[in-house]
């Protein structure tokens, strides 16, 4: 029984990792998932639909074929479409604030709930040392006494 149940898991992990088994180095491949759409947002290359992406993975291809990097074809649409087609700001300049901000207003929210956690459990700590019924009004008092009273008349 128990190499039944071993086998049936590796066929499962087998059937997993096929996806990730049956990709290949290929080079046109890689590329077309560093670049993105220049006209859909936010899609890559390698899945838009569009007929200008299709005439993109083309190019690719007969760039590669004709000898050229992947880093000069990169470079190629870069000068052609603008830094939009890699997908993410380059890491110059004032793009430097793209990649910087996100990770400053992450570690500002992460000081701040650590800040409200700490005083709110000094808050409550606070309350829970001080004697119950030390600070009670004096209303509070002649309503007990009085509550008492009527219990015993019963």
């Amino acid at each position: 029984m128990l190499s039944k149940r071993f086998l049936l898991a590796f066929f499962f992990l087998l059937l997993v990792a096929m996806p990730v088994l049956a990709q290949d180095g290929d080079p046109a491949t890689e590329l077309q998932k560093e670049l993105w759409c220049p006209i859909c947002q936010g899609i890559r290359l390698d899945v838009c639909e569009q007929k200008v992406c299709q005439q993109m993975r083309d190019l690719i291809d007969e760039e590669l074929a004709a000898g050229k990097s992947k880093e000069e074809i990169k470079q190629q649409f870069i000068e052609f479409y603008g830094p939009v087609v890699l997908g993410e700001p380059p890491r110059q300049g004032i793009n430097w604030l793209a990649w910087i901000i996100p990770v400053l207003l992450a570690a500002g929210g992460l000081l701040f709930a650590g800040w409200m956690t700490r005083s709110w459990s000094r808050r409550v700590q606070s309350q829970v040392d001080v004697a119950p019924g030390a600070d009670a009004p004096p209303d509070e008092d002649s309503y007990l006494s009085q509550v008492e009273r009527e219990i015993e008349d019963l």
